[in-house]
């Protein structure tokens, strides 16, 4: 009877490391389709968007939430990028 208990504990310990180590997984950031989407954008030149996903790279969670929106808000988050970190001079 112990014995069976102890089987069953390490069999439920085997089956939360495996969830968790699913859920990691699932929550890992693709950077390759990250690559893929930011370079879709249309109305921007590569350089700009290069520079783009490399922030996106380095702000992970960005990255996540920039998966996660549809391609008009996609665009958008790149134009306030764009308006963010590029100089614009006053004439």
């Amino acid at each position: 009877m112990y014995e069976d208990d102890g089987v069953e504990k390490f069999f439920k310990q085997i089956e939360d490391i495996t969830l968790a180590i699913q859920s990691l997984s699932k929550n890992q950031l693709d950077v390759n389709a990250l690559y893929t989407e930011v370079m879709k954008i249309k109305g921007f030149d590569e350089i700009t968007l290069g520079e783009a996903f490399d922030h996106l790279v380095q702000n992970e969670m960005l990255a996540k939430t920039f998966m996660a929106k549809n391609a008009n808000l996609r665009k958008i988050w790149v134009q306030n990028f764009v308006n963010q970190h590029y100089y614009k001079p006053v004439c």
